[in-house]
C-alpha cells in the first residue's frame, strides 16, 4: 500500500470547461504530505522535474512495504526515507533511449494497489511495483517506436497529430492491461515521458481513493478573441490519495457546511451535475473527457472507476486538459445482475445456456469438505449429488471467498511474516465473523488474529456492537483447532492466539482529522461512518489475549453459551414456529386486554435494561417502532391495528403505560406506570471483558493499553451491497416486487466507488495499515454472478420442461436472486433471507446463532451517531 500525491503546474492551458476548478488556490503541499506519509510508513520519496517548458512536476510517495522488494529494472527516486524500504516510489524506468527524441528516460510509476490475481502472475518475492512498471514501460516503448518511424521529416503539424494519435492508442493499451491482467485494487499515475503523457486511474471497482484537485489563475483572453474561446489558463493539477485545504483567502468563500461540518469550502465553477449511477450512451466511450462528479464540500474530486484518464504534456492542441478512455466492460453492473447479458437460448433445444458455461464442478478445499461432513450437510463423496441447490451455490461462493481470504492473509502478501497478526474490523455481525472464521482456517497457528472493535459513549459496553462482539467472539472460540479426512490431519491451529482489541472513544473525542479524510464527502453519515472506521484502523485500546488450546474449545463448546440475553444481538429464528399470540384466545375482560400488551411491556423493559436505564425511564416511541418491529407488527395485525400509535392510546387507557411529558424526552415517548412491570427491570454492570462462565472472570489474559500489530485489516465492505444486506433492500421487495429489489441493488452497487470505498480506504489507511476488502474480489464477484446465471437458467428450463405456459421474467428474476437472497414473506424473514448464501456459509464454517443475526449499520452499532454534533 501507498499514499500517491502528483502535481503538474501547466502553463498556457485551455479546456478547464468541463473541471471544477478553484481560482487561485493552491494545495498546502507540506500538510498533503504530511498525509501522504501516514499512509506509508516504510519508506518516503520524491522528485521534481522540468520534464518541458511551462511544465514542472512535483511527485510523492510514501510506502507500506507488504509485497516482494525485486524483480526488475528500476530506478528509485531522490529523497528517499525510511528503515524499511522495500522498492520506494515514485519508481523511476531504466534509463535507455527509445528514439532521438527521447535522450533520457524520465518516465515514473506511482503505484498504490495489490494484484492478487489475473494474467500478471507474479514470482515470489517479486514486487508488483516493478512488474507493472516494467509492463507500462514496455507498453510505451512500442508507441514511442512506432511513432519515432513514422514522424521521421514529418513537419510541426504531423508530428503533433502522429503524437496525439500515439498518446491514444497506449492508453487504450493499457486500459485493455488493466482491465485482463491485473485483478485487485489500485490506484496510480503514470508518467510516459516519450510520449508526454500522464495516466491514471483506480481500479473498475474503486477500491482505492483516488482524487484530483485544479486550480488555476484567473483566465487570460488571446488577442482577437472576443467569446473567451481561446482563454489560457496557468493550471495546477493534484492527483493525490488524500484531500488537503489551501485556505487562501483570495478563492475561498465561507459557506455554512452544515451542523458537525466546520471545514470551509471552495466557491468553484463549472460544477459538473452528474447522477451516481454514471449512465452513458455508446457515443460517450469515445476518447473524451467525461465530467468528475462535483463534490458537496470542496474543489477535490473522487476521480471515477470509469475507466483510465490522461493529461497530455505537450504542446496544447486538445480541447480538454484531461482525456478519458474508458474500460470495454461495465464494471458497474451488480454481480446479480450480469448474467442477463450471458445467458442464450441454444438452438439445439430452444433451453438457456451461459456463455462461456464451465461444466466441470469447482475444486472445494479439503477443509470445506471436512467442515459440510462435520456440520452433517455432506455424508457422500460427491457435492453435486447430495447438497441441495441453495447450500450447493453456498458452497461455491463459501471456496471464492475463501481463495478471496487466503490470498490476502498469506504471509507473501502480509510482509512475509508469519507471527506479524492479522486484523479484522470486527463489529460481531455476520459479514466480519465469517471473513474471521476464514482467516482461522487458512493462516499458520503461528500468526494471532486481531478482532478490533470501537464503541462510542461514557459506558461503550452497551453498544449494540460491543454486545454482538462478545457473542460472536464466543462462537470463533468454539472453532476446532483440528480436522481430520480419512484419518489424515488437514488442518491443526491448536493454540491459536486471539486478540480482542477493544476500542474505547469518549463522545467529546476531536473529529477534525476525520473531517479532513472523508473529504470530498461531507454528509453527517460519511463523518459518523469515517469516525468510526479511523478509530477502529488506528486500534488503540484494550486487549484481551486467548488461546484456543483444544481444551478450553471443548469447555467453551459444553457450556450454555453467552449468559443472558441482549436486545442489541438480534437474532432471528431460522424455524417456522407458529406465533405465541396465535394460540392466544381472546376472551372478554381485562385478562384478554393485559395479555394483548405483554410484548409491549417486554419490548419497554429490554429497552431499559439494553441502555442500563432507570424502571421509570421513558422510552422513544421511534425505538419502539423500529427495534421492535419484528415482535410487535404480529400483535397489531392480530388484533387489528393498523398502526402503533393507537395500540399505545390502548394500553395507556388500560393503564399499563403513560405517556411521557415533553420535558422527559426529546421526542414522543412511554413509560411504565406499575410497580410489579418496573420490578421486573434488572440493571446489571455491563461486563468489560468477555468472561468464560457466569462468575465473570475473564477469558486469557488482559491489558487495558495495547496498539494493533497488525498491518493489514480484513473489512467486510462490499457483503451488504452484493448479497442484499440492507434493510432498503427488504422494503424495495415489498413496495415493488423485484424490480424494485433489482434497481435498488443496482443503485447501491453503481455508486459503491463514490459513496463508500474511497472514504474508507482514506480513513482506513490513516492509520499506515492497509484495508482489504474480500467481499469485493473479482472471483467472489464472478462466482456470485454464475450462481445467479445458473438459477435463473434453471427456473427458466423448469418451465419451458413443466408447462407451455410463457415464462413469468420476473419470478425467474426472483428465483435468480434467491440463492443471494430473498425476502418473501415464506422464506425471507430478517436474519434470515437478507444475505441468505452468507448465513449458508456461516453455518458451514461452524457458526452458531451468528448464522441469524441482523444488520445493524456501525454508526449505530457502535453508537458514534449519538455522538454530539
Amino acid at each position: 500500500m501507498c499514499g500517491i500525491c502528483c502535481t503538474l503546474r501547466l502553463h498556457g492551458r485551455r479546456g478547464l470547461q468541463d473541471l471544477v476548478v478553484c481560482n487561485e488556490g493552491v494545495v498546502e503541499r507540506a500538510a498533503l504530505y504530511q498525509s501522504v506519509r501516514r499512509r506509508g510508513p516504510d519508506a518516503f520519496a520524491s522528485l521534481q522535474l522540468e520534464i518541458a517548458p511551462g511544465v514542472h512536476v512535483e511527485a510523492a510517495s510514501a510506502v507500506l512495504c507488504l509485497r516482494g522488494v525485486g524483480g526488475g529494472g528500476a530506478i528509485v527516486a531522490g529523497g528517499c526515507s525510511g528503515k524499511n524500504q522495500g522498492i520506494p516510489q515514485p519508481a523511476m524506468a531504466a534509463r535507455d533511449c527509445f528514439c532521438s527524441h527521447a535522450p533520457s528516460c524520465l518516465s515514473f510509476l506511482e503505484w498504490n494497489g495489490e494484484v492478487f490475481g489475473g494474467a500478471l502472475h507474479l514470482s515470489p518475492g517479486v514486487s508488483d511495483t516493478i512488474v507493472v512498471l516494467d509492463r507500462l514501460h514496455q507498453l510505451e516503448h512500442g508507441f514511442t517506436a512506432e511513432l519515432c518511424d513514422g514522424t521521421n521529416g514529418a513537419d510541426g503539424v504531423c508530428g503533433a497529430a502522429a503524437l496525439a494519435t500515439a498518446q491514444a492508442s497506449f492508453a487504450e493499451a493499457c486500459v485493455h492491461f488493466f482491465e485482463t491482467d491485473i485483478e485487485g485494487p489500485y490506484a496510480f499515475v503514470y508518467y510516459a515521458h516519450s510520449l508526454q503523457l500522464f495516466l491514471f486511474g483506480r481500479d473498475p471497482l474503486g477500491r482505492r481513493s483516488l482524487l484530483l484537485h485544479v486550480a488555476s489563475t484567473f483566465p487570460e483572453k488571446e488577442e482577437g478573441d472576443e467569446n473567451g474561446a481561446s482563454e489560457t489558463h496557468s493550471v495546477e493539477v493534484t492527483i493525490s490519495s488524500v484531500a488537503e485545504g489551501h485556505f487562501d483567502a483570495s478563492c475561498m468563500e465561507v459557506k455554512s457546511a452544515g451542523r458537525g461540518n466546520k471545514r470551509r469550502r471552495c466557491e468553484c465553477r463549472g460544477q459538473s451535475d452528474v447522477s451516481d449511477e454514471n449512465n452513458h450512451s455508446d457515443d460517450d466511450r469515445a476518447e473524451s473527457f467525461v465530467a468528475f462528479p462535483s463534490s458537496g464540500c470542496s474543489c477535490w474530486q473522487e476521480i471515477p472507476n470509469t475507466g483510465l484518464f490522461a493529461i497530455s504534456v505537450a504542446a496544447p492542441q486538445q480541447n480538454s486538459l484531461v482525456s478519458h478512455h474508458p474500460w470495454t466492460v461495465d464494471h458497474g453492473i451488480h454481480p446479480l445482475l450480469r448474467f442477463q447479458s450471458w445467458l442464450q437460448p441454444s438452438s439445439a433445444t430452444g433451453r438457456l445456456r451461459m456463455k462461456d458455461e464451465e461444466t466441470a464442478e469447482d475444486e472445494y478445499p479439503a477443509i470445506i469438505r471436512c467442515l459440510l461432513r462435520e456440520s452433517g450437510k455432506l455424508s457422500l463423496t460427491s457435492l453435486k449429488e447430495f447438497l441441495d441447490f441453495d447450500l450447493k451455490m453456498a458452497a461455491r461462493y463459501l471456496c471464492a471467498l475463501w481463495r478471496a481470504v487466503e490470498v490476502r492473509v498469506k504471509a507473501e502478501n502480509c510482509g512475509d511474516d508469519p507471527t506479524r497478526p492479522i486484523g479484522v474490523l470486527f463489529s460481531g455481525g455476520i459479514d466480519c465473523t465469517v471473513l474471521a472464521a476464514i482467516a482461522h482456517y487458512v493462516l499458520p497457528v503461528t500468526t494471532p488474529i486481531e478482532l478490533i472493535n470501537v464503541a462510542f459513549g461514557d459506558v461503550p459496553e452497551l453498544a449494540p456492537d460491543r454486545v454482538a462482539t462478545f457473542r460472536a467472539f464466543e462462537q470463533l472460540l468454539r472453532l476446532p483447532t483440528r480436522l481430520k479426512e480419512e484419518n489424515h490431519e488437514i488442518f491443526c491451529a491448536n493454540g491459536r492466539e486471539w486478540r480482542l482489541v477493544l476500542v474505547d472513544v469518549p463522545h467529546n473525542a476531536n473529529l477534525s482529522h476525520v473531517q479532513s479524510l472523508v473529504c470530498p464527502g461531507s454528509s453527517v453519515i460519511d463523518m459518523s461512518i469515517g469516525t468510526a472506521l479511523w478509530h477502529a484502523a488506528q486500534g488503540c485500546g484494550r486487549v484481551q489475549r486467548v488461546r484456543a488450546e483444544e481444551e478450553m474449545v471443548s469447555r467453551m463448546r459444553s457450556k450454555n453459551s453467552f449468559c443472558g440475553r441482549h436486545k442489541f444481538y438480534r437474532v432471528s429464528t431460522e424455524e417456522k414456529k407458529p406465533c405465541e399470540l396465535e394460540r392466544i384466545i381472546p376472551t372478554c375482560g381485562d385478562a384478554a386486554d393485559e395479555k394483548k400488551f405483554v410484548p409491549l411491556i417486554e419490548a419497554i423493559i429490554s429497552e431499559l435494561e439494553a441502555f442500563n436505564e432507570e424502571p421509570s425511564s421513558p422510552v422513544l416511541l421511534s425505538t419502539l417502532g423500529k427495534d421492535h418491529r419484528t415482535t410487535l407488527r404480529p400483535v397489531l395485525t392480530k388484533y387489528g391495528y393498523k398502526k402503533l400509535g393507537p395500540y399505545l392510546n390502548d394500553a395507556s387507557a388500560a393503564g399499563l403505560i403513560a405517556f411521557a411529558g415533553r420535558d422527559e424526552a426529546p421526542s414522543k415517548a412511554v413509560r411504565l406506570v406499575r410497580p410489579a412491570d418496573m420490578g421486573k427491570v434488572q440493571r446489571v454492570v455491563p461486563a468489560k471483558w468477555l468472561v468464560s462462565d457466569c462468575d465473570f472472570s475473564p477469558l486469557g489474559s488482559c491489558a487495558d493499553k495495547y496498539t494493533c500489530e497488525a498491518r493489514v485489516l480484513l473489512l467486510g465492505m462490499g457483503a451488504d451491497e452484493t448479497l442484499g444486506g440492507y434493510t432498503r433492500h427488504r422494503r424495495a421487495f415489498e413496495r415493488h416486487g423485484v424490480k424494485g429489489l433489482v434497481e435498488e441493488l443496482g443503485r447501491d452497487f453503481a455508486r459503491l466507488w463514490k459513496r463508500n470505498l474511497g472514504r474508507d480506504d482514506r480513513v482506513v489507511c490513516d492509520s499506515g495499515r492497509e484495508g482489504r476488502y474480500p467481499y469485493l474480489d473479482e472471483g467472489v464477484l464472478a462466482t456470485l454472478a454464475s450462481i445467479a446465471a445458473e438459477a435463473y437458467r434453471c427456473a427458466i428450463d423448469t418451465t419451458h420442461r413443466t408447462t407451455a405456459v410463457a415464462v413469468d421474467e420476473d419470478r425467474a428474476l426472483q428465483e435468480a436472486l434467491a440463492p443471494a437472497c430473498c425476502f418473501t414473506a415464506e422464506d425471507g424473514a430478517p436474519g434470515v433471507g437478507d444475505k441468505k448464501i452468507l448465513r449458508h456459509c456461516a453455518s458451514i464454517l461452524g457458526l452458531g446463532d451468528v448464522v441469524r443475526l441482523q444488520k445493524r449499520a456501525i454508526q449505530f452499532g457502535s453508537r458514534v451517531a449519538q455522538a454530539p454534533s
